[in-house]
């Protein structure tokens, strides 16, 4: 069945990015695909994400099940959590099209999507609905078109902190630009202050989870850090997508928008390895960007991350990957003597500093 799968993706590639990606959701919401359920059995891949158990560390990220629409299907393919959004308070339709572009011989893309999804109130409903199992994350953002970013972080958590079990604060991301940085630290404060107020107010007590973005000069970095952890902030994601390109003179690289794939595997892991180092390993880090084998997956793990998130790989790869990256790490650890992943978290993040 996998043949199958790698099948329609080279099918799928005859096409723009966007409908391709648009083709793949209607079918996995469908319940057509994947063709083939997945499940992992490595006893030494369950771990803890803070206080949320996983049966393995690979996660799908925001982005690729915008609206909560195929979180049965995407379930199958071995994943033990998906991150829903980013999610807005109110509709919005993205930036114009084209806005998603294949870098084919690299296995990359370019995506300035512009945080396209139906809204708080539309997403609620489904996740409402879901009653599955499987960890949900909640990708939380603002409008393009808001006056008040704070506050529309907190109408989303609102409508739909409820039915997730962590939080997500995408902050980061290259493809909507605002009057207000959130990542300034005194804009951080507030947010991070006024959203523990409101988790409280409602009676919740879900992680919260700082996504943050690979391009941060390294002062940036550790002050926003370090005004996370003093505000409480369970973890990190790192990372987004990255503005920078390689020497290449490929004409899609000169494309606006976020790159993911290949290229961003090293500055999202020095990220990484600089969040592990500065806090000292104490807070989980969900590592993502550019994993494309088991062997950098282990490399994200040793480098800091507690557990993973893929996405671009699996546009060019299939679903299979998840089972592959599994079956891999599971024996790097048998190999290297560890018993449990969470034993190899952090052991190699030194190499990721200089």
């Amino acid at each position: 069945m996998l043949d199958l799968e790698k099948f329609s993706i080279s099918i799928l590639e005859l096409f723009p990015a966007e409908f391709a990606r648009d083709v793949s959701h209607k079918l996995t919401e469908w319940g057509i695909f994947p063709f083939t359920s997945t499940k992992t059995s490595q006893q030494n891949l369950r771990t803890q994400l803070g206080n949320i158990s996983l049966e393995n560390p690979l996660g799908i990220p925001a982005g690729l099940d915008k609206n909560g629409s195929s979180i049965k299907g995407l379930f199958k393919t071995g994943i033990s959590f998906l991150e829903v959004g980013t999610v807005t308070p109110y509709p919005q339709p993205g930036n114009a099209r084209p806005r998603l572009f294949r870098i084919s011989s690299s296995h990359e893309l370019v995506n300035r999507l512009g945080l396209n999804n139906e809204g708080a109130e539309v997403i609620q409903k489904k996740l409402k609905k879901w009653s599955y199992g499987g960890i949900i994350g909640l990708s939380m953002g603002h409008n393009k078109t808001s006056k008040d970013p704070i506050q529309d972080f907190l109408h989303v958590l609102t409508k739909c902190g409820s039915f997730a079990d962590y939080l997500a604060l995408n902050i980061s991301c290259p493809n909507i630009n605002v009057h207000f940085d959130l990542s300034e630290p005194a804009n951080l404060s507030l947010l991070l202050t006024k959203l523990a107020t409101r988790q409280k107010d409602l009676n919740l007590q879900k992680p919260v989870f700082l996504k943050l973005s690979p391009d941060y000069e390294h002062k940036r970095l550790e002050e926003i850090v370090s005004v996370s952890i003093e505000e409480g902030v369970d973890g990190f994601i790192a990372t987004n997508s990255t503005t920078s390109r390689p020497n290449s003179n490929n004409p899609t690289y000169k494309e606006e928008g976020g790159l993911t794939g290949p290229f961003l595997f090293e500055s999202s892991t020095r990220t990484l390895a600089h969040v592990y180092a500065q806090t000292k390993g104490n807070v989980p880090i969900i590592g993502v960007g550019g994993i494309t084998t088991p062997e950098n997956a282990y490399t994200k793990i040793k480098a800091g991350a507690s557990a993973l998130q893929i996405y671009t790989a699996l546009c060019y790869q299939g679903t299979g990957l998840i089972k592959e990256i599994c079956e891999g790490v599971s024996l790097f650890l048998q190999q290297d003597g560890f018993s449990n992943i969470s034993e190899a978290v952090g052991m190699e993040y030194q190499q990721w500093l200089a």
